[in-house]
């Protein structure tokens, strides 16, 4: 994982989206003391100050060091679609030329203001459901733009008047595939001189990769999980999920009960709803058994349609339905209540599509 950025045909220090601890490494190889990483850190992400002259508790000789030394990169936002509903899509161009989507999601009602991540541009598992799986995998995000990401739609909530209050790694890309980064971004957004939000303020959605899940309890991150499940059998999840062919349903559920032992929150089973494919009670049955007992709560997810397949949502009654027969069974269900769709924002339709229309050009 890089984090030396190139620009001007120099090598600086990228001093955006990098956690303290290594940011405070850094300092350290230049004879500074490690604090000073996290006063730079107040100074970016508390003050929104860039300007390194500004930086009035540093000494001197260091704000001269960063000037000639360090940078602080942000993407710039290349386009902004606002919903009906009030949420808002983003478009960010990258350093590179390429664009990466991610979404804003208010909840005025309950004052939740929840900002949807990417980790990549792309994603190789290509579930049949979702448009960022047709675009294929292009590459890693760094910690740099995932949090650039955040930064701006912050910068966006609070000009409404609003504050960030939610964060979910749940737009473009797989978490798990990328998760150096992603640790590097939940370290900024937990840190006091970062974004300054709880753990129960952070989900980090996959598609049920175990080694990825293992690493995060390896950390001090407990943040919430959520695993696109799917399906109740592996047959099926096959077919919609190609990923289960490496990943069965039998690799993650362990790691259920282990995984809320550690971060004291149960595990979210999101599961999109796809009409005469996954939507019967008989379907709603074999779920029952395959997660009675566990500390699961399940998201039914009303499908939202993209061009490339012809599945189709289930309808209202249907989804209702599953949901009773659930909760009869004691399972914990609720349904998602989809935003953006208006703006191709909504679960499963992000794919940056304006981008791809420019960089055929």
């Amino acid at each position: 994982y890089l984090w030396f950025m190139m620009r001007e045909n120099e090598e600086k220090l990228e001093l955006f989206g990098i956690p303290a601890d290594k940011l405070g490494e850094e300092f350290e190889k230049i004879g500074e003391q490690k604090f000073r990483a996290k006063q730079v850190m107040k100074w970016i992400y508390e003050h929104r100050q860039f300007d390194f002259a500004q930086m009035t508790d540093l000494p001197l000789e260091l704000r001269d060091w960063l000037n000639n030394n360090a940078i602080i990169s942000i993407p710039e936002t290349a386009e902004v679609a606002r919903s009906e509903d009030n949420s808002a899509k983003f478009l960010f161009k990258l350093s590179d030329g390429k664009f990466v989507e991610s979404v804003y999601i208010p909840d005025l009602k309950n004052n939740r203001h929840t900002v949807c991540l990417s980790a990549q541009i792309g994603c190789k598992y290509d579930c049949s459901f979702c448009a960022t799986g047709k675009m294929g995998f292009v590459r890693n995000l760094t910690s740099t733009e995932i949090i650039g990401q955040l930064y701006e739609i912050r910068e966006y909530i609070q000009v409404g008047g609003n504050n960030l209050t939610n964060v979910v790694f749940m737009g473009m890309g797989e978490p798990m595939d990328n998760l150096d980064a992603v640790i590097d971004a939940i370290k900024v957004i937990l840190a006091d001189v970062g974004f300054g939000l709880g753990h129960r303020r952070v989900l980090v959605s996959t598609v049920g990769i175990p080694e990825g899940i293992l690493k995060l309890m390896k950390t001090s991150l407990r943040t919430k999980l959520a695993i696109s499940l799917n399906a109740p059998n592996n047959k099926l999840r096959t077919k919609i999920m190609p990923v289960n062919k490496k990943y069965s349903i039998e690799s993650f559920i362990p790691l259920i009960d282990e995984y809320v032992q550690y971060c004291k929150r149960w595990v979210t089973m999101e599961y999109v709803m796809l009409a005469g494919i996954n939507d019967s009670l008989k379907q709603a049955h074999q779920l029952v058994e395959l997660l009675k007992g566990l500390p699961v709560k399940i998201n039914l997810i009303p499908y939202n349609p993209i061009e490339e397949v012809d599945f189709k949502p289930s309808d209202d009654r249907t989804i209702m339905r599953f949901q009773s027969y659930l909760l009869a069974n004691s399972v914990v269900a609720t349904i998602r209540q989809s935003s953006g769709k208006d703006i191709k924002g909504a679960c499963g339709q992000l794919i940056a599509d304006f981008t791809l229309t420019k960089n055929s050009n």
